[in-house]
């Protein structure tokens, strides 16, 4: 096949955060990669920005360097664009393209809020192209592997699940510096849309989505400090209006696989894990056993290289309990936050729209958080 052009939108020398770089970037300059996209130009905040990432990333000098999103919009040549800014940039960088037809791939949360994601899906729709939302965990080896328990029927249907998780940032008290906006709730990046939202989607992925659902968000710790990873230096205090800790309780849709009425119960918290305690715990009660997940370290599984992941099954006829580990044994010549990434991008290529989440999705699952940060302000106010 002849190879898709691709460009990104993100991909810098000088970024905060290196997204883009190690996740994106191993897969499209792998051989396998490259049987499939060819990284055909970056766009920066300037063309001199651009052309600098292409020289530092060793890309061929014929890459196309654009320093404005407009511009890169009005290249016929390209076909996919990548999107991995930061979440506020989304919107402005990502919907030149998206009206001017091209497939357009948006790393996760799509936008800051429900508003904006349908303001980008309805762009979408009028404008013909191809969506993607970087959704990945749904490649992760736990999630495949409780879906094929569940969908099996070895313990029967699911009846309910409990999933508590510790844990997203290095403490409970700070933030680091150049990520003091995951206090800034406007920004659309935060432990809610990030951290939690990565959880919230692969649990819905692997369960069903909430039929019902309530919640309770609490703001623990507003005062944060912003530290210097490098030297632990306290640099500013910063008033978060983020929450640190949610509790979500819900009703999961009764099919082959689910029994009518079951609950799903989530709780995540900011702040680390009580010591000697699994940062992460996923139990799901079936009709004739229970299936437990335990995490040591990670919550975030869809970047987690599974060393510390673990599924335990027991059957309660049989009177047995087995240990099964979750570990990658696919693509092992990519970074562990890369893998994932492989059926995402190959499942585009492949016209298969049914290997990824699109903004559709996305814009359901914002509508979800939407939904959440509403609650909480309303008892906020009350």
């Amino acid at each position: 096949m002849t190879p898709i052009r691709v460009a990104i939108i993100g991909l810098s020398a000088n970024a905060t955060t290196d997204w883009a770089q190690r996740a994106h970037l191993p897969y499209l300059l792998s051989p396998r990669g490259r049987e499939r996209f060819q990284i055909f130009a970056l766009c920066n905040s300037s063309v001199a920005a651009a052309e600098k990432s292409i020289k530092v990333f060793h890309l061929p000098p014929a890459t196309r360097a654009y320093g404005s999103p407009e511009d890169l919009a009005a290249d016929p040549d390209v076909q996919l664009v990548v999107c991995a800014t930061r979440v506020d940039k989304h919107y402005e960088t990502s919907m030149p393209s998206v009206k001017a037809g091209k497939d357009v791939f948006i790393e996760w949360p799509l936008a800051e809020n429900a508003v904006r994601t349908d303001e980008l899906l309805k762009a979408a729709e009028k404008a013909c192209g191809r969506t993607i939302v970087g959704l990945q965990g749904w490649y992760v080896p736990s999630t495949i592997k409780l879906k094929e328990l569940i969908t099996s029927g070895r313990l029967g249907k699911v009846q309910s699940s409990e999933f508590r998780a510790a844990g997203w940032t290095n403490d409970r008290g700070s933030l680091s510096l150049g990520l003091d906006y995951f206090g800034d709730r406007k920004v659309g990046g935060n432990l809610i849309t990030i951290g939690f939202g990565h959880m919230f989607d692969w649990v819905q992925h692997t369960l069903g989505d909430f039929q019902t659902l309530q919640s309770h968000l609490q703001l623990q710790r507003p005062k944060l400090k912003v530290r210097d990873s490098f030297t632990g230096r306290t640099i500013k205090t910063v008033e978060s209006d983020v929450p640190d800790l949610i509790y979500i309780t819900g009703t999961l849709p009764a099919n082959e696989h689910t029994s009518k009425g079951a609950i799903l119960h989530m709780r995540h918290q900011r702040a680390p894990q009580f010591s000697g305690e699994p940062a992460l715990v996923w139990s799901i009660v079936c009709e004739k056993g229970e299936i437990r997940l335990t995490a040591t370290n990670s919550v975030m599984l869809q970047i987690s290289s599974m060393a510390d992941v673990n599924i335990d099954i027991e059957d309660w006829e049989k009177g047995t309990l087995e240990r099964i580990p979750v570990r990658w044994t696919t693509h092992p010549d990519l970074p562990v936050v890369s893998r994932s990434f492989v059926d995402i991008y190959e499942g585009y290529a492949s016209g298969d729209t049914t290997k990824y989440a699109d903004f559709k999705y996305a814009h359901k699952r914002h509508t979800q958080f939407d939904g959440l940060f509403a609650s909480f302000d309303a008892s906020q106010a009350a």
